[in-house]
């Protein structure tokens, strides 16, 4: 590691612990408003979050700089970022939950992190005005729910919210039970928009746009498409992290310099532990970048283990990488959530191999919709047989009475120390 690069880190560091120690927000003071009912104004500040039974709505307070209230409303409210609101209901604070491990969520930390420190659940909306949103996060938001719908109409429940979620990383249509099965299988990265999924947006969008442009023009019309894709689809920590990488990657190309994944990675989760260090105690931001070190670190201690599958469609690749990131993944998975999946890695070995196939034709899909529903139709055809079996593979798994195992003591110094073994064994030399 060169001088220069070692200053850079200093650098992210000091702004991290500066940004930490003076200039997060704090929570607001609501005093004995809580646990009353109150009647608020502001503006929806995302794109609303559909869940099965109702939606989840960002409201920034109007006269209170940085003041965000999640209100949840009935899924027949017809209500679009931008939108400026009135809300009425019982202010309250948010509660932690036991997960079905016997594991608490901290869902007070992970609300705070995203600036949220208060809640009114059942509440009545009254739209006072539209349109006093971003312009840009507008109309990305109008095309990504034009793109749900074109989906929607030729696909139906739930192939069509797997293919929301692989696209967009939309998984509020679930029930229950389905959220649970990914889970217990440990495939519930791909519908995260995990770094794998904008990966593939990544590597399309260069191919598409380099029959067209140059080398440079390609590459930054490549930038800003993946700038824009990570905000239309909520902008979430594995997104962003992914998206430094790739756009690290392109630069490089731009400049002719060599692309080194691991010291991107590295780059990516300085910046953005600079810009906010909170993202450090963020679950998704975590298991997104330790499951990114263990592809690209763990992969080639473990590659030769498979020696004897073969390299066609990429079986012996795919193998290896699940293999890496799962025991990457695993010390920090048993301690966040207790969840010990036995059959995670046939479940993704099974899947991970149709995920780009199902990516490519539900894109096709809600791109031809906006042509014409008819059009759409045999591309939605074959969309819905690939994720048929995607969800039969889940479902199958995720149903046997041995496909997890609940880890309920699972300490901190423990998974330290695995760590550290694991570091240890991934960077040893070999010996002579």
């Amino acid at each position: 590691m060169s001088k220069k690069e070692i200053i850079i880190i200093i650098i992210l560091i000091c702004i991290a612990s500066i940004r930490f120690f003076f200039f997060l927000p704090k929570a607001p003071d609501f005093g004995s408003a809580v646990g009353e009912e109150v009647e608020l104004v502001g503006v929806v500040a995302d794109d609303p979050d559909v869940r099965l039974s109702n939606q989840h709505l960002n409201i920034k307070l109007d006269g209170q700089k940085d003041v965000t209230i999640l209100v949840m409303v009935g899924r027949e409210a017809e209500v679009s970022y931008g939108d400026r609101v009135k809300v009425r209901g019982i202010l309250e604070e948010p509660e932690n939950f036991t997960t079905n491990s016997g594991k608490e969520f901290n869902y007070r930390r992970y609300l705070a992190n995203q600036d949220i420190y208060f809640l009114i659940k059942n509440a009545d909306v009254l739209i006072l005005s539209s349109g006093n949103g971003n312009k840009i996060k507008s109309v990305l938001y109008k095309i990504r729910g034009s793109f749900m719908k074109n989906i929607n109409k030729v696909i139906g429940m739930p192939e069509s919210d797997l293919a929301n979620g692989l696209i967009l990383g939309a998984r509020g249509g679930f029930d229950s039970d389905t959220k649970q099965e990914f889970i217990e299988t440990g495939t519930i990265h791909i519908i995260a928009l995990s770094g794998y999924n904008v990966s593939i947006v990544a590597e399309n969008v260069m191919k598409v746009f380099s029959l067209i442009f140059s080398q440079i023009v390609s590459i930054i019309c490549g930038i800003v498409v993946i700038l824009l894709f990570i905000i239309m689809t909520g902008a979430s920590a594995t997104a962003i992290r992914a998206g430094i990488m790739a756009t690290i990657m392109l630069l490089g190309k731009m400049t002719g310099r060599n692309y080194l994944a691991g010291r991107a990675l590295v780059i990516a989760a300085l910046l953005m532990i600079a810009n906010d260090p909170r993202v450090l105690v963020d679950m998704s931001f975590q298991l997104s970048f330790i499951a990114t070190g263990g592809i690209l670190f763990v992969t080639p201690k473990v590659m030769p283990w498979f020696k004897w599958l073969p390299m066609r469609f990429k079986i012996r690749e795919t193998m290896a990488t699940t293999v890496a990131a799962t025991i990457a993944v695993l010390p920090i998975l048993l301690y966040l959530t207790g969840v010990l999946s036995l059959v995670s890695i046939p479940a993704n070995i099974l899947i991970l191999i149709f995920i780009p196939t199902a990516m490519l034709f539900v894109f096709i899909t809600g791109m031809t919709g906006f042509i014409s529903p008819l059009l759409s139709i045999p591309f939605g055809f074959i969309s819905y047989i690939i994720l048929l079996y995607i969800l039969s593979v889940i479902h199958f798994l995720g149903t046997l009475s041995f496909a997890s195992v609940t880890v309920h003591f699972f300490p901190l110094p423990l998974t330290i120390i695995i760590y550290g073994f694991l570091i240890w064994w991934v960077f040893k030399k070999k010996s002579n």
